[in-house]
């Protein structure tokens, strides 16, 4: 088979959509088909103030064993009071109750990834440098 590579420098959206599309294509075959999309359990919680205003929350997924923690924010003047602690504490007894031997996340952020290692994680990938100045961090803990 002869083929030919092209070098194109600019944002060719065709382009990237086209490969967009086939890389889904095969994680729908693949990945998927193992993890089951649809068997992927999400888990969310929020939390409201007496006038039913959101102040933040957690969200979640729980699939194989493992339950993946995607976003968990509470507004600054409530983070002393231990509100997103409590979020993943009861997002991890849920996950648990439900099979999860494990909890996972990424982050950027220096004071995420402290505030989990305070709440039993581990960091167990780092890519330095992953936008300048930052890092990129991947945590675990067991259930």
């Amino acid at each position: 088979m002869d083929y030919k590579v092209s070098v194109d420098m600019e944002n060719s959206e065709e382009m990237r959509s086209f490969l967009k599309e086939r890389v889904s294509e095969y994680k729908e075959r693949t990945y998927f088909q193992v993890k089951n999309k649809d068997a992927a359990q999400p888990i969310n919680m929020f939390v409201t103030n007496e006038k039913q205003q959101w102040l933040g929350g957690i969200s979640s997924e729980l699939y194989w064993n493992w339950l993946e923690i995607n976003h968990c924010w509470v507004y600054e003047e409530f983070k002393d009071q231990g509100i997103e602690r409590e979020l993943v504490k009861k997002v991890e007894r849920m996950a648990r109750k439900r099979g999860a031997d494990y909890s996972m996340l990424t982050t950027f952020e220096q004071e995420t990834m402290n505030f989990y290692k305070t709440n039993g994680y581990k960091v167990v990938g780092k890519i330095e440098d992953f936008t300048p100045g930052t890092n990129f961090y991947t945590l675990k803990k067991s259930l």
